[in-house]
């Protein structure tokens, strides 16, 4: 759900600094300014609100030169952000506007502009042609089409600069998230411990985005995420233990990594990040599990949370196994989380906030958030992962990570899923104890696009959920270039319990699932356990890379 803020423009001071320069301890500073800035002598001038109030809010400008008209260049070469002007960071593929209005020079040329937000927004083309001592003003409004009401979109596997493989200031981190509708961001830099609060005070953000301390631990079986942390600006990893130091986590395997992440003060979740990444970065992939099919989990009591959506891990063959991994563990009774994050490093190839979890905290304003109410939401399965569409689900009036008591051999399930017209839906699927037992196709994009209420038989304990798939690819320069094409429109619920004897022992009937949420949609989908389904090339730093060669790996 989006909170507006009052009209602000941030001075260059640094932050957003244009030609001044900056660097990472740059500050923003600055009253905001309410006037009218008078039309630009040549370039453009840009506001973009929001429907909910029509004040501006951060957003992103796709540019298409037209026929004739030569590319802008902005600044950027794909890995870091530039300062194109003052509150306006440059792309290889556009602009990210920091406070949704702004002037600033453009090329002359006749362009197409795509303005954006998050996926809950719709998109707004415009067609402008700048001459010679001629601007163009834009004033545009987006309509905030899908109803995300009484939940926070988050983002909590995300990268800087401070990472040893993060290219992009973590100021600009910032604003590329909360300009893509994220609410909730999380930094989890490799070994290190780091917060957004002093980013998030400079940029004005309070009331538009929450966060905590996070990091990303390396072990010797893959990638925990774990916040919140301690953050120590003066300690030498910034807060984090010292085994955290290279090469110090590869000695440590699950069973001793995972008890020393529960040890710490703060109480961090433990979240493991894209499981099935290859070549060596998915914990699942390199222990092998399951060695054979009903294999139990030995850490599983161990883990609050897992990555079905990453950036890097989001194809439907992907998704599909992934979403195999975590059924079981389902119907183990492990109450393992499903969250979907960016794992976003640069700016362009995989773009903030793409997926992304909506949380179910205790309150919508970004400015109230604690640490616990998203620790909270995790440990509670409040949860939905997502890389575009939005649904809800509830049983007998529990919601989404709740125990619904079964009366009379029975329940009443409302299911709702929506999107942005830019988003393709095409079904909702119930799933319950791993099998599929309705399909509701969408046959209408009206919003919401599905609002149904069925009633179903249960005999037996276990867990309910709700997919929503689309079979048109997201789009490239939305979501950035990670998997072009491949990536399909996918949400999932995490699950409601259901309790037939009223006992509050959930106790699922087992089982290992094979679901195909893509079935009949892309042709037929064949999902494999060979080991060359991850035969491709590696697009994350691998395990093992010790920070001093990586930039030689990365060439």
């Amino acid at each position: 759900m989006r909170r507006s803020l009052s009209l602000s423009s941030l001075l260059c001071l640094g932050l957003l600094c244009g030609a001044a320069g900056c660097n990472d301890e740059a500050a923003v500073g600055g009253e905001p300014d309410m006037g009218l800035v008078p039309p630009p002598r040549a370039g453009l001038q840009i506001t973009v609100r929001s429907s909910d109030d029509l004040m501006p809010i951060p957003a992103r400008v796709l540019v298409y030169p037209q026929p004739g008209t030569t590319a802008p260049s902005f600044g950027s070469n794909g890995k870091s952000a530039s300062d194109y002007a003052p509150t306006v960071l440059g792309g290889t593929r556009g602009l990210f506007l920091s406070t949704g209005q702004a002037t600033f020079a453009f090329p002359d040329g006749a362009y197409e502009l795509v303005i954006l937000q998050g996926p809950e927004y719709e998109q707004v083309r415009r067609m402008i042609s700048l001459k010679p001592q001629e601007g163009a003003v834009l004033d545009v409004t987006l309509e905030h089409s899908v109803n995300t009401a009484g939940w926070l979109a988050a983002d909590m596997h995300i990268h800087s600069k401070v990472s040893y493989d993060g290219h992009v200031l973590s100021q600009h981190r910032v604003v590329t998230e909360v300009s893509s509708g994220v609410e909730v961001i999380v930094p989890t830099e490799h070994g290190l411990h780091y917060a957004f609060e002093k980013e998030i005070d400079a940029l004005g953000y309070k009331q538009r985005v929450a966060t905590m301390p996070g990091s990303e631990y390396t072990f010797a079986g893959g990638h925990l995420g774990v916040y919140p942390v301690r953050y120590e600006p003066l300690e030498k990893l910034l807060g984090a233990p010292a085994w955290q130091e290279w090469p110090k986590p590869l000695d440590y395997r699950d069973t001793m990594a995972f008890p020393m992440v529960h040890s710490l003060p703060t109480d961090p979740l433990l979240v493991v990040n894209h499981p099935r990444l290859p070549p060596d970065l998915g914990y699942f992939l390199n222990t092998g599990w399951p060695h054979y099919p009903g294999e139990k989990l030995e850490t599983a009591k161990l883990i609050d949370g897992m990555e079905l959506l990453n950036g890097y891990q989001q194809s439907p063959a992907e998704i599909t196994a992934v979403l195999k991994d975590w059924f079981f563990l389902l119907n183990d009774g492990q109450r393992v989380t499903a969250l979907g994050n960016s794992d976003t490093h640069m700016v362009d190839s995989l773009v903030a906030g793409y997926p992304r979890s909506y949380l179910r905290l205790p309150t919508e304003e970004p400015a109230r958030v604690l640490p616990d109410d998203i620790r909270g939401a995790v440990r509670g399965m409040r949860a939905i992962a997502s890389n575009g569409p939005f649904m809800q689900l509830t049983v007998d009036g529990r919601d989404i990570g709740e125990t619904a008591v079964v009366r009379n051999g029975q329940v009443r399930l409302h299911v709702t899923a929506d999107a942005a017209s830019w988003v393709d839906l095409k079904r909702v699927m119930i799933y319950r104890n791993g099998d599929l037992i309705m399909s509701l196709p969408i046959t209408q994009r009206t919003h919401p696009a599905l609002d149904t209420t069925v009633d179903l038989p249960v005999s037996v304990d276990g867990w309910i959920l709700a997919v929503a798939v689309g079979s048109d690819p997201l789009p490239v320069d939305v979501i950035g270039a990670v998997k072009g094409g491949q990536v399909r429109p996918f949400a999932i619920t995490n699950p409601i319990w259901l309790d037939v004897d009223g006992d509050f022992q959930i106790k699922p009937p087992g089982g290992v699932p094979r679901p195909d949420p893509y079935a009949n949609l892309l042709g037929g989908l064949i999902i494999t356990d060979e080991p060359r389904l991850w035969e491709s090339q590696s697009l994350h730093t691998p395990l093992d890379c010790e920070p001093s060669v990586l930039p030689d790996w990365l060439r």
